[in-house]
């Protein structure tokens, strides 16, 4: 005998934009994945490569 397992609910546009701003957060065929900010040699990666484009 096989035991169903529950399925999770989808996310709704409403539920994602109610989201605090400062939530870093993607959605995947109806389910939010929370992800982590770059850390800050990527910052400061980013910004030099910017610097030197700019230039």
């Amino acid at each position: 005998m096989s035991v169903s397992q529950p399925q999770p609910q989808s996310v709704t546009l409403e539920e994602y934009e109610a989201l605090p701003e400062n939530v870093r957060a993607e959605v995947f065929d109806g389910q939010i994945y929370y992800t982590a900010g770059p850390p800050q040699v990527h910052q400061s990666v980013l910004l030099e490569l910017c610097t030197l484009l700019n230039s």
